[in-house]
């Protein structure tokens, strides 16, 4: 295509081409629809004919960096969890020059279900959530993922991640009170006795149902080998905030899946999870200033919803 990347834009006749090519038969997309969901790609309906069958494709395209992530780990983690069995949408192709829409992106099998919120599926989503913890990442073809050293190396790993997230959407000085915060979380890191996969943003909203029917788990952008601790912080102080307290997540996950959380190593790992919300909203911050990417929600990211999680590591980690 003649086209330079950053006036490439998605469109059916661009799914269509690529398709065609990646999936050696001939793919026809006669309308798209983009899904008002989710913030770190944007995720368009693609009406298709695949080989002369009619079906619904789903793109999922990456926004320049948004929120501190991309897809170079997120395919290769859906394709293993996908072939193990995992409910997980199937890739089709992937994209990663950005050279199609200007941006990279994959495309997956439309899986029916919706997202909202819905207590007669929780119990069932905590199964899902230890199951993916008992799987050996060797064993499942995800042996190449970065594996951080034990005991400590878990934490450090992710308090170094999002440290150096966070300072690639900085304009000017790093607050204080963050440097302070990952000062602390290093000094404090406490020990792992194990790796296992992470979905890292678990919960509510990040898996579909149909009736009592979890039909797919979503948004692995942020997965990684580390400790279990990681999810369970997160689904029980952040996505699973509204519709539990944490003691009622606590007590369930105990009795569900026999789990028994320890309260120091929750309480960490509960800050280490506030600092991923200040680090992936700061990144926000850059790419509107810079109008890479100029939607109204990056600034609302970028403000009022870092200024809560400033507020929330402040409460984690400073004032725990």
């Amino acid at each position: 295509m003649s086209d330079t990347p950053d006036t490439l834009a998605p469109t059916p006749e661009r799914f269509a081409a690529y398709l065609t090519e990646a999936m050696n038969q001939t793919v026809l997309v006669n309308a798209q629809r983009r899904v008002a969901m989710g913030q770190s790609r944007a995720m368009y309906l693609l009406d298709a004919v695949v080989g002369g069958v009619a079906q619904t494709l789903v793109a999922r395209v990456e926004q320049s960096g948004l929120l501190g992530s991309d897809s170079t780990l997120e395919v290769p983690v859906m394709q293993a969890l996908f072939r193990a069995g995992y409910p997980v949408a199937e890739i089709l192709a992937y994209e990663p020059t950005g050279s199609v829409v200007g941006q990279p992106f994959f495309v997956m099998a439309f899986v029916e279900g919706i997202s909202k919120e819905d207590l007669s599926t929780l119990d069932d989503y905590v199964r899902l959530l230890h199951q993916l913890h008992q799987y050996d990442p060797d064993a499942i073809g995800l042996g190449s993922l970065p594996k951080p050293p034990l005991p400590k190396g878990p934490a450090l790993d992710q308090v170094d991640r999002w440290d150096r997230t966070y300072r690639s959407g900085l304009m000017g000085e790093p607050s204080p009170l963050v440097e302070e915060a990952i000062a602390y979380l290093r000094r404090h890191a406490p020990d792992s006795d194990r790796l296992c996969i992470v979905h890292a943003d678990p919960g509510p909203g990040n898996y579909m149902y149909v009736g009592s029917t979890i039909t797919a788990v979503v948004d692995w952008e942020f997965t990684h080998l580390g400790d279990e601790y990681d999810d369970w912080a997160y689904l029980i102080y952040m996505r699973g905030r509204r519709v539990r307290s944490p003691e009622e997540w606590i007590a369930r996950i105990r009795e569900v899946v026999g789990v028994e959380i320890d309260p120091e190593r929750l309480r960490y790992w509960r800050a280490v999870k506030h600092l991923m919300g200040v680090a992936i909203d700061q990144t926000a911050t850059r790419l509107y200033a810079e109008r890479v990417e100029t939607a109204p929600n990056l600034l609302a990211i970028g403000t009022a919803i870092h200024l809560s999680a400033l507020q929330m590591l402040y409460k984690a980690v400073l004032a725990g």
